[in-house]
């Protein structure tokens, strides 16, 4: 990609990846629309969206895409990248849709894209309704992975490295895309003076002495994956991304040490990470639940 180009919101494309949304999802979709050029949004519901069928409908900058089935997060993003792909633009904004983005996203993202070379994401700083977020010094830095929503995705790099892994379905799927950008040279950075609320999981507070203490709450499968794939991502990963693994087998054991002192349905959660074990070791992949 030349960095010598100016850039602008006419070669950006978004996706959002929806899966029985909140009532709040267009008022999400507002914050970001007239940052960006075309909006895919892929929904993974059981049902069809009416609301957002008429929102595209009424908008011809938007596609609704239903797919009659759940078909998990990266496959969701290979379609909405392989269609930006196809209509010749340059850049994909990923969002959630429990994302909500400040007015000035996209434009301080391309303006990194305008200054360096070989970047393959430009992430906002993630954020939460209790400020659990890190708060760097430095403007914009270099970082080894982020989280999918928010990012502005390098189309030409996303080709080149591969796209997102289908066999994940859900959980890991970003960190195993900033893996591959990693082998392949390509920079991601975060900026940490953009900031995107993010309401991850069900994220509460908790106190043990004067510690506080950030329980997810994830729903018990999302267990089933976070332990098939992590497995799954240490056996491809473990010669060329080994420091990343051990910060990511670190975030895992805190969270599980979470669920056994904090979170409700732990026999079930406990549950499904056996069998997220038992299923990586019998070469399981895709969609379980």
């Amino acid at each position: 990609m030349n960095n010598n180009i100016e850039y602008s919101f006419k070669e950006v494309a978004g996706v959002v990846v929806i899966y029985n949304p909140g009532q709040n999802v267009i008022e999400n979709i507002i914050s970001y629309i007239n940052q960006i050029n075309y909006l895919f949004i892929i929904d993974n519901s059981e049902n069809p969206n009416q609301t957002l069928t008429e929102f595209s409908n009424s908008n011809h900058m938007v596609k609704y895409i239903f797919n009659n089935a759940n078909l998990g997060v990266a496959e969701s993003l290979n379609i909405a990248a392989k269609k930006a792909i196809e209509a010749k633009y340059s850049f994909l904004l990923t969002m959630d849709q429990d994302s909500m983005a400040p007015p000035d996203l996209v434009l301080s993202q391309l303006k990194i894209f305008q200054n360096s070379a070989n970047i393959g994401i430009v992430s906002p700083l993630h954020s939460n309704r209790f400020g659990t977020h890190i708060k760097p010094s430095k403007e914009s830095s270099n970082v080894m992975s982020v989280m999918t929503s928010g990012n502005l995705l390098n189309l030409d790099a996303y080709q080149k490295v591969g796209g997102f892994c289908d066999d994940f379905f859900i959980d890991y799927v970003d960190i195993e895309f900033c893996f591959k950008l990693n082998y392949n040279k390509y920079k991601i950075v975060r900026l940490s003076n953009i900031i995107l609320e993010h309401n991850e999981a069900d994220i509460t507070k908790k106190k043990i002495f004067s510690k506080k203490i950030y329980p997810t709450n994830n729903a018990p499968f999302r267990m089933y994956y976070k332990t098939r794939n992590l497995l799954y991502l240490r056996e491809r990963y473990k010669k060329t991304n080994s420091h990343l693994l051990k910060e990511e087998y670190k975030i895992y054991l805190r969270n599980v040490v979470k669920i056994l002192l904090f979170e409700k349905q732990k026999f079930l959660k406990f549950k499904m990470i056996i069998i997220g074990g038992w299923d990586y070791f019998n070469r399981k992949k895709g969609r379980k639940f």
